[in-house]
């Protein structure tokens, strides 16, 4: 097992993994329902990570979370609105991956509505297995933020990876 954290530090995983029976970095909404759960950037290793909660995934059978990388980070747009809304994850609605020249964008949007474009040199999409979050995301109205965060992934979650797909 390996955290999501140092996954994201790791260079590209060895790609003896299974790969990925949907590829959300070649099949435009490969990641329909499936929510955004946090994103981190590192400009000293000019890297960006999202973090997925797969368990509302319309299109993937196996794993409870997914993590996109994207390094050689040229941009990480993100917009949303500044209405604050009630606890809740980000659904995406949509979901696309191309090429530009030498370097790989994706963009997302979600509900409640916002929107993320995320560009660099290499993106590396992972399933992941975390154990101990249950069967069923958390009711974000009827629990405190801690009970709602001790269901979900995290950065420091242990995790088994199950597939991955790495585009250079």
């Amino acid at each position: 097992m390996i955290s999501i954290n140092d996954l994201v530090h790791a260079r590209p995983y060895p790609e003896v993994l299974g790969s990925v029976e949907v590829d959300p970095l070649q099949e435009a909404d490969a990641l329909q329902e499936a929510q955004l759960l946090d994103s981190r950037v590192c400009h000293l290793t000019s890297t960006a990570a999202l973090l997925f909660e797969l368990r509302t995934s319309l299109q993937f059978e196996v794993g409870n979370s997914a993590l996109l990388v994207v390094r050689g980070l040229r941009s990480f747009d993100w917009k949303s609105p500044t209405q604050q809304f009630p606890l809740a994850a980000l659904t995406v609605v949509s979901s696309a991956a191309d090429r530009l020249g030498t370097f790989h964008r994706a963009r997302l949007e979600f509900f409640p509505e916002a929107h993320l474009a995320v560009a660099g040199d290499v993106a590396e999409f992972y399933v992941l297995e975390v154990e101990g979050i249950g069967d069923v995301p958390p009711d974000y109205l009827s629990g405190d933020l801690k009970e709602v965060q001790g269901a979900l992934p995290s950065w420091s979650s242990a995790c088994n990876l199950l597939q991955a797909s790495i585009s250079r």
